[in-house]
This record gives structure tokens, C-alpha cells and sequence, in this order.
């Protein structure tokens, strides 16, 4: 095949799909620092502070992925070390998720949907960033 996706592995794509996806932690983490567990869908017990002040700081994270997310789009062929620390914690948040479905059952249609997301859409683009990768080193 011949064309431009094909000698740098849909690079300008990847950037795209990768700067678009970055809004949803971004979103999150700002609510969930901003509003708190009262952001959560279906919330409707109180929480004690304790509880408040852990999902407001794991919000932090969430929110702090997104520019280095971001960050790192320019730079995509190096293969920077931080996208892909963000994208196995993601990874591995994914299978956090499924413990805790496993051990106290289904969550809300929306984070089974971030389960997906997390297990299934990130390593594939995880892939996809190895071949833009590959791509470039095999250009120069």
C-alpha cells in the first residue's frame, strides 16, 4: 500500500483519537476534585470526609493525565516514557475495576463503559503508538 497513513502508521490519527479521548479524564478529574463523590452516578448516600478527601485526590490523577496526554502528541514517534506510564496506569486501573466488580458486584452502566475503555481501547492504542513508533525508527 502506498500513501501516507501507511509509512507513519496513521500518526496524525493517533494524535488525534489520543487528544480527544484525554478530554474524558479530564472531565472526570475536574468534577470529581471540584464536586466530589456527590459527582458519582446514582450517588445518593452521604460519605464521611475520609472518603470525600481520598476521591477527590485519586481525582487528581485523573485530571493531571490529560496534559500529559497532551503533552506528549508532538513528540508521539519518541515513544516518551510518561504516555506510556498513563496508559498502563489506565491499564491497570481497568483491572482494579474488574476486582471490584468481582468482589461487590455490577457497577453503573458508566464505569463498566470505563471498564471497556480502560481494558480494551487503551491497549489497542497502545498497540497502534508501538507501530507509529516502529514506523518512525524504520523512516530514519
Amino acid at each position: 500500500m502506498t500513501g501516507r497513513p501507511d509509512r507513519d502508521a496513521g500518526r496524525r490519527e493517533l494524535q488525534a483519537t489520543l487528544a480527544t479521548l484525554a478530554l474524558i479524564p479530564f472531565g472526570f478529574g475536574s468534577a470529581g476534585m471540584l464536586v466530589g463523590p456527590r459527582n458519582l452516578p446514582g450517588n445518593q448516600i452521604r460519605v464521611d470526609a475520609s472518603f470525600d478527601s481520598e476521591y477527590r485526590f485519586v481525582h487528581a490523577f485523573w485530571f493531571a493525565a490529560a496534559p500529559v496526554i497532551w503533552s506528549s502528541l508532538p513528540r508521539l514517534e519518541q515513544d516518551p516514557i510518561a504516555l506510556r506510564a498513563v496508559l498502563g496506569t489506565v491499564v491497570l486501573g481497568g483491572f482494579a475495576r474488574l476486582m471490584s466488580w468481582r468482589q461487590t458486584g455490577r457497577p453503573r452502566p458508566v464505569f463498566v463503559g470505563g471498564i471497556a475503555l480502560e481494558l480494551v481501547i487503551v491497549p489497542a492504542l497502545w498497540i497502534w503508538k508501538d507501530r507509529v513508533v516502529r514506523a518512525a525508527r524504520a523512516a530514519s
